[in-house]
């Protein structure tokens, strides 16, 4: 019974990795949370609902079953982002 239960996790990882990759090809910035769910990230809370039938309907076309979720920006996100923009910023670039 542990190997078909292992092999049942791995498919549904699988379908998870390919909601992923999906939703971020379409252009939307998506992040797997700690269980593992992909999640879209909206700027504005407004477009929750906009984007959700839009994710919706992008992963229906993939067939795919799993969870998945909407959510706008952390104040945390917000801080990692202008961090990571600053860095690029100042950096020097890289001659070849």
């Amino acid at each position: 019974m542990g190997k078909n239960d292992k092999e049942l996790e791995q498919i549904s990882t699988t379908d998870k990795l390919k909601a992923l990759k999906t939703l971020k090809e379409a252009g939307y910035r998506v992040e797997l949370n700690g269980s593992g769910v992909p999640t879209v990230i909206c700027q504005k809370p407004e477009d929750i609902d906009k984007e959700l039938k839009n994710v919706r309907k992008l992963l229906k076309e993939l067939r795919y079953s799993g969870s998945f979720g909407v959510r706008a920006v952390r104040k945390t996100d917000m801080i990692s982002t202008e961090e990571s923009e600053e860095r690029t910023e100042t950096a020097e670039p890289i001659s070849a």
